[in-house]
């Protein structure tokens, strides 16, 4: 068996170096356009050198003109940043939105009568007093002190009214 494999691997070595010519001719006037002599050696080594090159010209065309837009899986920079301000847009509005929902929670039962006695019922998770804080904003100080003043000169005018009786 091996010597048949060697007597193959020698006729293979054989015919690869013999010598084939490759014409290009007219039909008309059988004149000789390009000729050249090829082993199969050669005709491997000229195949492998035009695919390395044509794959290299395709990757550099790809790579630095906007063909490479069309390839898929790439995504430029600016959409790529375009879509983590989206992301955060929406992330912060879904805050909000959680917000006014458990507002108009607290509305509705306050409406309806009902009472909410922990910060569980109004925002449907659990929080614990420490984690609350509560912060005054100046409009809300300015309308506490504007019904303070109120209701001390209304109880100055129901004395004054007390005492003129």
């Amino acid at each position: 068996m091996r010597l048949r494999l060697s007597d193959k691997w020698q006729d293979l070595r054989e015919r690869m170096h013999h010598k084939h010519r490759f014409v290009v001719m007219d039909t008309d006037t059988f004149q000789e356009k390009f000729s050249i002599e090829l082993t199969g050696v050669n005709l491997f080594t000229y195949a492998g050198i035009s695919i390395i090159v044509l794959i290299v010209l395709t990757s550099l065309l790809i790579a630095f003109t906007p063909l490479r837009a069309l390839v898929p899986g790439y995504i430029k920079p600016e959409l790529k940043e375009q879509s983590i301000r989206n992301s955060q847009i929406i992330d912060s509005l879904e805050v909000i939105i959680d917000q006014h929902e458990q507002h108009i929670k607290i509305i509705q039962s306050a409406l309806s009568g009902n009472t909410l006695s922990t910060p569980v019922e109004a925002s449907g998770e659990e929080v614990s007093g420490e984690a609350i804080t509560y912060r005054h904003s100046k409009a809300d100080s300015l309308l506490r002190k504007k019904i303070e003043d109120r209701e001390k000169k209304q109880k100055k005018s129901d004395k004054n009214k007390r005492k003129k009786k």
